[in-house]
């Protein structure tokens, strides 16, 4: 396999719902893949919460086994979970948790990062190295996607916050991401089931979320996760994963150099008639490393796109290789640190 096709696979994240290294899993990363993100159910997402039977079936030894395996075939891995505060949590039983974000308001920062140290321990266990989390959007109005996520209005409660989590799950090597940029104050509805819901504020209106992004990069985050919908005050046509205004202006005016990784590419909110395919290869062209998707057969399909867009001139090759580097490098720095504990 050429270089073009293992880049290829290094810039996606496929998300599966259950903890089984499965023959599609080792083609996976045999191809190149470096990331995967052990995720959940619709309908665990939607309660917030892991299933009894998940609960009882998975132990930390399983994770660890699906680690291992993955790093016994492609060496460095990124092994991802959703680990909220109070939010959506993929460890359950097996780490920290708190019972609602709003417990976040009772704790001082110290005891904030000592849990985020705590549950990165915790993870790091199982073979997780890399958290898409925290959270760190101010809901202002509506927002049934976000619905349980956030815990504050309030920036400067927020950006303390997330930034004690954030150094306490770094502090142990496990990356964080802060998510989901630029904002959704107003969302009215759920992109997994609008087509065409786009984000409802002003300029104005945006600048106190993006606070507490810029607070998430001055605490070292070495990964930020983009929205999924298009924000009308910045780029009213394109999802936010999709945007090259967007990405603009997270490396340009918010000056963050490390991994941006899309939101679900797979959501009607992104997809606004595209397919994965032709939604992959844009956001990649708009300057996103990794590109969060359902795994499955459209994970080869997702990759072939790439593959030929490359080779027919449609898809610079650097976008691809740089990306790829970025996704590599995080693996590396994570995973070695992990072997290391």
């Amino acid at each position: 396999m050429d270089d073009i096709s293992r880049d290829a696979y290094a810039v996606l994240l496929p998300a599966f719902d259950k903890v089984e290294f499965t023959d599609a899993s080792a083609s996976f990363f045999n191809a190149g893949g470096v990331a995967s993100l052990l995720g959940s159910t619709r309908e665990e997402y939607v309660a917030r919460r892991m299933s009894p039977a998940r609960q009882r079936s998975e132990t930390p030894q399983l994770l660890l086994d699906y680690h291992d395996r993955a790093r016994a075939l492609a060496d460095d891995v990124l092994i991802a979970i959703d680990y909220e505060l109070g939010g959506v949590h993929r460890l359950h039983k097996l780490g920290p948790q708190l019972p609602h974000p709003r417990e976040v308001l009772e704790m001082k920062e110290s005891e904030i990062e000592h849990f985020g140290a705590e549950a990165a321990r915790a993870a790091r266990s199982c073979g997780i190295n890399f958290f898409l989390a925290p959270v760190v959007d101010l809901v202002t109005g509506s927002n049934p996607w976000l619905r349980d996520r956030t815990f504050s209005v309030d920036a400067d409660l927020v950006s303390r916050a997330a930034s004690a989590f954030i150094r306490g799950v770094q502090s142990q090597g496990v990356a964080a991401t802060a998510k989901h940029f630029p904002g959704h104050p107003h969302v009215p509805a759920d992109p997994h089931d609008s087509a065409t819901v786009t984000v409802i504020a002003s300029p104005d209106e945006l600048k106190p979320t993006l606070k507490c992004f810029d607070a998430a990069i001055a605490a070292g985050v070495r990964a930020i996760m983009t929205g999924p919908i298009p924000v009308d005050a910045i780029d009213p046509t394109e999802p936010s994963s999709t945007s090259a205004k967007v990405v603009a202006m997270l490396r340009g005016a918010h000056r963050f150099r490390g991994l941006i990784v899309s939101d679900d590419l797979d959501l009607p909110g992104t997809l606004r008639g595209r397919t994965v395919p032709e939604a992959a290869v844009a956001s990649l062209k708009a300057g996103v490393d990794l590109l969060l998707l359902a795994g499955g057969p459209q994970v080869d399909e997702v990759a072939n796109r790439i593959i030929a867009s490359v080779r027919a001139g449609k898809l610079e090759r650097d976008v691809v290789a740089r990306a790829a580097s970025a996704v590599r490098l995080l693996a590396a720095n994570s995973d070695r640190s992990m072997q290391a504990a």
